[in-house]
């Protein structure tokens, strides 16, 4: 579903599409034919101000009508109609920079937005600009109490069709729906007897039933009996020791290794042997590890390697002198700071390397947003005349974890598009991003009619209710050549 918040100055009968602070025009939200909508029209009361439209005014509205069209010919029908006993008034609160602040939202679902009448108004067009919408409310006599009208919808069609028939849902499933399908996964639940379900299996559970992961309102399937086989043997244990001897025989015993002992031997018990003894190795096979002591040949000979005998390169042996380096005393050492610890300090912007340099993501079309990126370019030349500003996940790195976006903070990035072609159209969210615009023009051309990066500055705040509790806001910047 396409989960659309747009703010409306609706003082007027007319309504004026506004920013999230009532501050500058926008343009009104992007649809797509075939895919399931619900708008969140959240009214203001003037032209400007945060001043949200009085909900107390619309309180003897006893029924909603919602309709779009693309002309004002009462003879001819409507492209979209809205689920109009399901659209409800309410109140909602955000936190947006700091500061609180409530809307009166209109919430319209539309369920189909797949109509014959929307099929040959766009043809094979890839997007149209023009759709008007018009929101009226009855009182309990009928009578037509409120009214506000929303120009220029902008629908955009789908490459691949869901079929051209009036309301008939298909009876297949493309390929990339059965991706998507099978790229959610299902999530589970458990059960000992069928009336109480819980999503971590226990061992009494006998029950399973499941369902589309993220469809919360989806049905469940029905209980599966799980299968319970029988007990497994109780296992045994086992215990491993190793002794070491100066011969086959087991001869000079111990159960520590020594440089004499080259014999090692060991056994495997059920039981545990608090202090292993040569009759506990009886059986053992004795197998030697260790070879003899050579002598040395040529110049590499004992009397010169480790002319002390004690079993040491010479070499080697000085490095036993390392440890007198723990009483070299404070004063012999070079180089150290005038003061340990040194004391707190800080430092300017002057000492601090790079200071304006930010990092720069490129990527094909990228929906991942990264903390460690700010500037975001999307390198893959787009020649569609629209811009598609959809984003699915916030990574604290490329290949780390993902960022849970809390309250207190809000996340900003630079996004660039690579364009080959004027662009007519902005295409805002999906089904796995809520988004919003803020003064985004109607038409970004090219600068010196050569290939140019369009700029929006995109802002993320996190949001209850919305898609993984986080809403972007999307900003036209400026534009420049490539």
């Amino acid at each position: 579903m396409q989960n659309t918040i747009f703010y409306v100055a609706a003082y007027e009968t007319l309504g004026v599409v506004r920013d999230y602070a009532n501050a500058k025009n926008a343009t009104a939200p992007t649809l797509v034919r075939g895919v399931e909508a619900c708008l969140k029209m959240r009214l203001f009361a003037d032209r400007d101000g945060w001043e949200p439209y009085p909900i107390s005014a619309l309180s003897n509205i006893v029924a909603w009508s919602w309709a779009m069209d693309n002309d004002f010919n009462e003879a001819t029908t409507y492209k979209l109609v809205g689920d109009n006993d399901k659209i409800t008034v309410s109140e909602v609160t955000e936190i947006v920079d700091e500061e609180e602040i409530t809307y009166t939202e209109v919430m319209i679902p539309i369920p189909n937005m797949n109509t014959e009448d929307l099929s040959t108004w766009l043809g094979t067009e890839k997007s149209k600009t023009g759709l008007h919408g018009e929101l009226v409310g009855l009182d309990a006599d009928g009578k037509e109490v409120f009214i506000v009208q929303v120009e220029n919808f902008t629908i955009r069609n789908r490459i691949s069709s869901l079929g051209i028939p009036t309301e008939i849902d298909p009876d297949y499933l493309t390929a990339g729906q059965v991706r998507a399908l099978v790229s959610s996964g299902m999530e589970c639940e458990f059960s000992k007897d069928g009336s109480e379900w819980h999503s971590q299996q226990a061992i009494t559970d006998r029950l399973m039933h499941m369902r589309l992961r993220g469809s919360e309102s989806g049905a469940w399937s029905d209980p599966i009996g799980l299968i319970a086989g029988p007990k497994g043997e109780r296992g045994i244990n086992a215990y491993c020791y190793v002794a070491y001897a100066s011969d086959a025989s087991g001869n000079g015993f111990s159960l520590t290794p020594a440089n004499g002992l080259k014999f090692r031997a060991e056994i495997h018990t059920t039981t545990e042997i608090t202090s292993p003894s040569p009759t506990d190795f009886s059986a053992a096979r004795w197998v030697k590890y260790i070879g003899e002591d050579g002598t040395g040949v040529g110049d590499m000979v004992k009397s010169v390697y480790d002319p002390n005998d004690d079993g040491k390169v010479l070499s080697a042996g000085e490095a036993d002198h390392a440890t007198e380096a723990d009483a070299v005393p404070w004063s012999g050492v070079s180089g150290k700071p005038e003061t340990f610890a040194p004391s707190t300090h800080l430092h300017s912007l002057i000492d601090v390397s790079n200071p304006v340099s930010q990092q720069v993501f490129d990527g094909d079309d990228p929906k991942t947003l990264y903390l460690n990126f700010p500037i975001v370019r999307n390198t893959n030349e787009n020649g569609s005349g629209t811009v598609e500003l959809e984003f699915t996940s916030i990574m604290d790195k490329p290949g780390g974890s993902r960022y849970e976006l809390p309250y207190t903070e809000m996340l900003t990035w630079e996004y660039h598009a690579l364009c080959t072609y004027q662009v007519t159209g902005v295409s805002l969210g999906s089904t796995g991003c809520s988004m919003s615009g803020i003064n985004i023009p109607e038409i970004l051309d090219l600068v010196n009619n050569s290939d140019t990066y369009h700029v929006f500055v995109i802002r993320a705040v996190r949001q209850s209710g919305a898609v993984n509790n986080v809403r972007f806001q999307a900003n036209y910047a400026y534009s420049y050549e490539a």
